[in-house]
């Protein structure tokens, strides 16, 4: 399972999941009370990175599950009553 941080001193409960048959990689946020305006998911090769605005900013970050995985342009995200999905899909490196 890929590590998630903060980057600020409050926490959120986070859940990161990886389907090793899908090879996909899911990050599901307790985002409330914040809007869907006040969240925002960026997504790199090897960096997924949701920020939560509002009086207390939120930062979380995941990586890949190993080194070797890279994330896909296959992604999606999904935010519904203070609860926001992230699924991305992943690939091995070839060597």
């Amino acid at each position: 399972m890929s590590p998630v941080t903060s980057a600020t001193d409050r926490s959120v409960p986070t859940r990161v999941v990886f389907d090793r048959i899908a090879e996909r990689l899911q990050v599901v946020v307790d985002a409330a009370p914040a809007d869907v305006d006040d969240v925002a998911v960026a997504v790199g090769s090897t960096r997924v990175r949701v920020t939560i605005a509002g009086e207390l900013p939120i930062e979380v970050t995941g990586t890949p599950p190993t080194p070797r995985h890279r994330f896909t342009d296959d992604r999606a995200a999904y935010y519904n009553n203070g609860v926001l999905t992230v699924s991305i899909g992943t690939t091995r490196r070839r060597w």
